[in-house]
């Protein structure tokens, strides 16, 4: 029989999509899934559709499956069913809007109705990072939404074949391998076309200009991790400040929306005083900062002892921020921002007893910081920055040792230096260290966590240019240069029997290097950073779920390397042939492996080259308790927590549950931190052109093997993370070991995640949440 279309066109009826949308309804019901009955009323339509001898509408069809559910004992079904058909025609308007050009309708409806191939921490993730608001149909985006979006975007920045397009997606659909998570968040919206950097993971530069702390500011607002380079030397090239004037801030008396300005203006009064009257926009802001720094650094505003700042223009707390998402933070971020760098530079006067005179790197890391703060109560919700400071500089070296005062007893944040808690902060070492010196800076790693290093004579080695690295570390970057990551979920090339298709897991690898070549060919809106990325065409092609593959094929170390070759060279070779094919010149490194701590989530695989935790485990995952993903979370019975330390009814933050299963083989607490170390080296002299990023956990034995082994391996070690590992257990810990008989408990007991729940709680888009997980450490910001 003959199924007639919305279009106009006729196809032969399939049994199996009933069967399919009937499934997809019953996936969004807290009874689950029947597919007896699915497939009854499937057969039961058939059946008396072939005594048609005219095509039938599809709408018809519809209308049976509707009633069939409804004379069920699914009418909770029926009533999904029905919202099912009224959301796919908002989005199939929506969709003609969007005018999409390499993904057909006829290649996408293959997707639509087979429901995400997650497991409920992956679909949590993606809904809490991902997942875009789609105002008109008042919900988020399913995952085949998501893909399409960010595959069309990235396909759209060089010609690129329908075939290809199809393939990525195939592939990203299926979690076999992923754009950058960056570009699942705005690929393909308004603020990828008006903010391309917003599309960039990772950016570096250095503190020797005051428009740098401009461009930094630029970039956190829009969701960048940043490196920043304070060396002595770097800082010495500011120009000297004057600590010689006040600031009044002015009252603030918001002006009607559809009076604001969104630019920053400037009035010069009489009485040598300026009025800085901030705009409410990201670029507002900006220039805001970059007018104030030029009034305190520049001879030719010498005179000016007062300036006064006006923030009527900048929208109220609260108010709906429709580029990025989210609601408006108010002035009150701004003014505290400016109240807390004029307090580190007269601060800085005081101890100079000048009028004028030079910052210090310790001055920079508190600017840096105090602007990064500012970002992540203004709308973004954490920022990332790393600062690279000299190996005898004791005051950066010192900069958190005094984030907490003893107050009669009780340790109390300082908040006057707390901003300082934004950054990581490591050593960059010019020269190899002497052996006590890196004795030192193992004790520092081993009890606090930091400063950690960044080895520049490793990484000139690789990269001549070289004067940094991104907050993960895994990037070896120019000033003002910045990279965008693509990732192979080497493990999803795996079938059941073990044997690896590396024929597929090549031909994947292949087309991440032309994803991530796309991407250096947009024109940035910051013209140094947009030369510099058009002169390197720097791409970085990670891989993860490594260790879970290597355990189920069984892979020797020498057989690792091989693979890892075939790999590097496919990426490589690819990227020089698709910059030749389009007249661009090839990219000067190509390959990574980035920590991969949320994509990793979405598939279920080991991050990087890290190990998964244990056979069997608890995956703890943090949010904020007013989410509405909490509530949805609640509705189905999961395992939530208050946060340590607060109380279930007014906490801030809760602890969701998921017990996971890594696959037979070596966990983390089967290796010790020599075979880590050795994975790293394996990874660098066989695969990676950047740095590999590595958390080494290392038992309270080993460490005097860590520092012999680095010892001798420094003229080759970019940077390396370390954290101690030992089996103490603390309330709510990210990960928890557990049975076999727990997680075969728990797993039975956790019903599927239903994202249709999420349009019960939510009525606006989130505030934008660029993700903490990327990094051991929490700091790092690619999504």
């Amino acid at each position: 029989m003959r199924i007639l279309k919305r279009t106009g066109t006729f196809v032969d009826f399939n049994a199996e999509k009933i069967t399919n949308a009937i499934i997809k309804a019953m996936k969004e019901t807290k009874e689950g899934v029947d597919e007896v009955l699915a497939r009854e009323i499937s057969h039961k339509i058939q059946t008396e559709l072939e005594n048609k001898n005219f095509p039938v509408p599809v709408e018809v069809v519809q209308d049976m499956v509707e009633n069939e559910l409804m004379d069920s004992t699914r009418k909770d079904v029926a009533k999904k069913y029905i919202l099912y058909r009224y959301e796919r025609d908002k989005s199939r308007d929506s969709r003609k809007r969007k005018d999409y050009k390499l993904l057909s309708e006829e290649f996408i409806s293959k997707y639509k109705h087979i429901g995400s191939p997650m497991n409920q921490l992956g679909n949590f993730v993606y809904y809490r990072t991902y997942s875009r608001w789609l105002p008109e149909e008042r919900r988020r985006e399913y995952w085949w939404e998501t893909v399409r979006r960010a595959v069309e975007y990235n396909c759209s920045l060089v010609p690129t074949k329908k075939e290809e397009a199809e393939q990525l997606y195939d592939n990203i659909f299926n979690l076999r391998q992923f754009l950058s998570g960056r570009t699942f968040w705005v690929g393909g919206t308004p603020v990828s076309y008006n903010y391309p950097m917003a599309n960039f993971n990772c950016a570096f530069e250095i503190i020797d200009d005051f428009h740098a702390f401009r461009d930094l500011f630029y970039l956190l607002m829009i969701g960048s991790g940043v490196g920043v380079r304070i060396l002595k030397d770097d800082v010495a090239k500011l120009p000297k400040v004057r600590g010689n004037f006040r600031i009044i801030h002015e009252d603030y008396t918001p002006v009607a929306k559809s009076k604001r300005e969104d630019n920053t203006g400037v009035e010069f009064n009489h009485n040598n005083t300026v009025k800085i009257i901030v705009g409410d926009s990201k670029e507002g802001w900006v220039q805001a900062l970059d007018y104030f720094l030029g009034f305190i650094n520049s001879s030719e505003y010498r005179n000016i002892n007062t300036i006064i700042i006006n923030y009527n223009n900048v929208r109220p707390k609260g108010e709906t921020l429709k580029t990025f998402g989210g609601t408006a933070s108010g002035h009150a971020s701004m003014k505290n921002m400016f109240t807390k760098i004029d307090s580190a530079i007269k601060k800085r006067s005081a101890i100079e007893g000048k009028e004028r005179f030079k910052l210090k790197p310790i001055d920079c890391l508190d600017i840096a910081n105090i602007i990064g703060e500012n970002v992540v109560v203004g709308g973004v919700r954490r920022t990332a920055e790393i600062m690279l400071i000299d190996y005898d500089d004791t005051d950066c070296i010192e900069a958190k040792s005094k984030l907490y005062k003893n107050i009669d007893g009780q340790w109390i944040v300082d908040k006057d230096i707390i901003h300082r808690s934004m950054s990581n902060n490591s050593i960059y070492y010019r020269k190899k260290p002497t052996r006590d010196q890196l004795r030192w800076q193992l004790e520092q790693m081993r009890y606090s966590g930091e400063p950690g290093w960044v080895n520049e004579v490793a990484g000139a080695k690789r990269r001549p240019n070289m004067n940094g690295v991104n907050p993960c570390g895994e990037i070896l970057l120019d000033n003002k240069g910045l990279c965008n990551l693509t990732t192979i979920n080497v493990y999803a090339f795996v079938d059941e029997d073990g044997n690896l298709d590396e024929k597929a897991l090549l031909k994947a690898q292949r087309l991440s290097a032309r994803a991530a070549y796309r991407m250096t060919c947009v024109e940035l809106e910051l013209s140094q950073w947009d030369r510099v990325q058009q002169r390197d065409k720097i791409t970085g092609c990670s891989l993860t779920g490594w260790q879970d593959m290597a355990n189920a094929v069984g892979f020797d170390r020498d057989q690792q390397a091989e693979l890892l070759k075939k790999l590097r060279d496919a990426a490589k070779d690819e990227s020089e042939r698709y910059a030749n094919e389009i007249g661009e010149s090839a990219p000067i490194l190509v390959t990574t492996v980035k920590p991969e701590g949320t994509l990793s989530q979405l598939p279920g695989v080991s991050s990087g080259v890290h190990y998964s935790h244990s056979p069997y485990f608890l995956r703890r995952v943090r949010i904020n308790s007013h989410d509405p993903l909490v509530k949805v979370c609640e509705e189905l019975g999961y395992s939530i927590y208050p946060e340590v330390g607060q109380d279930i009814k007014t906490c801030t933050t809760k602890v969701i549950e998921f017990p996971e299963k890594a696959p037979e083989g070596k966990t983390k607490y089967d290796v010790t931190a020599i075979d880590q170390l050795e994975n790293y080296k394996l990874f660098m002299e066989n695969y990676v052109d950047h740095n590999c990023s590595i958390t080494v956990h290392v038992r309270d034995s080993e460490w005097e093997q860590v520092e012999q082994w680095v010892w001798d391996n420094w003229d080759d070690v970019v940077a390396l993370s370390f954290l101690s590992l030992d089996d103490s257990f603390y309330q709510l810990m990210p990960y928890e070991s557990i049975t076999e008989e727990e997680y075969i408990k728990l797993k039975k007991e956790m019903k599927p995640f239903i994202p249709s729940l999420l349009s019960k709680y939510e009525v606006q888009e989130e505030a934008l949440d660029v993700g903490n997980e990327g990094c051991d450490t929490g700091l790092c910001p690619v999504r």
